[in-house]
């Protein structure tokens, strides 16, 4: 019989490092090799089919899924249905806070850890791809600022000029942040709540010197970060100045990651950040990750020590913390080294004179599938827990005891590890599938020829294959 992996509900960030990888050796359902020659025969076939049915360039006028022509309107939600549901993200976010302050500090028994770090930061991204971004529609912050202008409070003026240099650094920082922050911080419900104080704090004093839309648009991290995930879906939202009415509009998969570009070097390091992050986090608890830094600590410190390690106890277990928390932040330049490395190559393939600047702008955005797809293999049983989870912690929310809903608790749920393993597979494998076909599509219209466009390719292909290898082997390592 299939061996079985219990995912417990109930305990939330311990088990966020179990949801991608087994902390005991498991024998995979087929092996590795034959997982990895799949894939990769996939990526070439996908290429090779695309290289002989659509490797033209796009002429001048054609638009070739140009999501603006592509579009059309839908019916668009009724005003107060639109309302009614900013004000329950609003309570929502409300919710999460107070459950910080004044509810039980038990990260199992307390809606608030739940509801940002799984339901918000993770349901919502998945969603996102599906359905596009609602989070544009539905920003809590965004909601208090009007309900905050229609007080009287001024927020739509920009009375400090937004720094054009500045960009889209200050989303990729608070990104950095927020990931360093559940990786490496302590996870309590008061901890959170601060957080969450801290981070309205500084929304509403950059709303109050660059305007909120300057704000929201360049330096706002939830902002960015659902409206990249937001490009994939075939949906997009159009929110119409002072009033609650929402244009929506169908368009072709895909085509937003095709049509449209960062503005900025910034908006290139936040992608791969959200792709690098992932992967580090299924990495550095790994035996393998830990083994790298002991293994060479020990023979350094011996020798520095003059053998007596329990003299370099502590300076080795602190070496050792710094060590997990900088590998966070090395490994996005180190992924940025790659791709320009590809993008380098291409350019010399295709004998393009397209600067590297632009070429890394224009591709950019079909490392978004890839990165989305790592994502969803780490964590999608950690939510799929969670989800059991939701209905009794609506019924206590802040962990005291009562029960709202009379909610019978409910056992905890059985998944097949190979279950969970193939999904991870295939999952990793239709965002690379989906990376090369926008790949493709974007060299179609920067390239003349179907030579430069075939030649371009080339680069970038390699780049995925070796992500796809890299990430399919993480999946595999063992916990340390």
């Amino acid at each position: 019989m299939m061996p079985r992996v219990v995912v417990l509900a109930g305990v939330l960030f311990s088990a966020v490092a179990d949801a991608h990888s087994f902390s005991m050796p498991y024998i995979l359902p087929i092996p590795l090799w034959i997982y990895l020659y799949g894939c990769i025969a996939t990526l070439l076939a996908t290429f090779v089919i695309l290289g002989v049915i659509g490797s033209s360039p796009v002429e001048r006028g054609v638009t070739d899924g140009d999501p603006r022509t592509a579009e059309r309107n839908v019916a668009a939600p009724r005003h107060f249905g639109v309302r009614v549901t900013r004000a329950v993200c609003v309570f929502l976010l409300l919710l999460a806070v107070c459950s910080g302050l004044i509810g039980s500090q038990d990260p199992a028994h307390n809606i608030g850890m739940t509801l940002f770090w799984v339901m918000f930061l993770l349901g919502l991204g998945y969603l996102s791809a599906v359905i596009g971004d609602v989070y544009s529609v539905l920003n809590p912050w965004r909601t208090l600022a009007e309900w905050a202008e229609k007080g009287g409070v001024d927020l739509s003026r920009e009375r400090v000029r937004y720094p054009e240099w500045l960009g889209a650094w200050p989303a990729v920082v608070l990104y950095m942040a927020l990931i360093w922050i559940e990786l490496f911080a302590e996870q309590q419900p008061l901890i959170l709540s601060k957080l969450l104080l801290l981070y309205s704090a500084i929304t509403l004093i950059g709303m109050a010197l660059f305007g909120q839309e300057r704000w929201f648009s360049c330096a706002d991290v939830f902002t960015a970060y659902f409206s990249l995930i937001g490009k994939l879906a075939p949906v997009v939202y159009e929110r119409h100045a002072s009033s609650d009415r929402v244009s929506v509009r169908l368009r072709a998969p895909l085509s937003s990651l095709v049509e449209e570009r960062p503005t900025h070097p910034a908006g290139v390091l936040f992608v791969l950040f959200m792709l690098s992050s992932t992967a580090y986090d299924a990495l550095y608890d790994t035996q393998l990750w830990t083994a790298l830094f002991w293994r060479n600590a020990m023979v350094l410190f011996q020798a520095l020590a003059n053998g007596d390690l329990a003299a370099a106890q502590e300076t080795l277990m602190s070496a050792f913390l710094w060590y997990r928390k900088l590998g966070l932040l090395v490994l996005p330049f180190l992924y940025l080294a790659f791709y320009f490395v590809a993008l380098i190559l291409a350019k010399r393939l295709a004998a393009s004179s397209l600067s590297l600047r632009s070429l890394s702008l224009s591709f950019c955005y079909s490392l978004i599938p890839i990165a989305l797809a790592y994502n969803f293999s780490h964590y999608f049983t950690f939510v799929l827990a969670q989800l059991g989870a939701m209905p009794g912690l609506l019924s206590d929310p802040f962990g005291f005891g009562w029960n709202l809903l009379a909610i019978q608790p409910a056992d905890a749920a059985l998944l097949q590890v190979g279950w969970i393993w193939h999904t991870q597979v295939l999952a990793i494998l239709a965002g690379h599938v989906a990376g090369v076909v926008v790949t493709h599509r974007v060299a179609r219209r920067l390239f003349d020829s179907r030579r430069k466009v075939v030649a371009s390719q080339l680069p970038l292909l390699v780049l995925m294959v070796g992500y796809t290898m890299f990430g399919l082997w993480i999946l595999t390592l063992p916990l340390g």
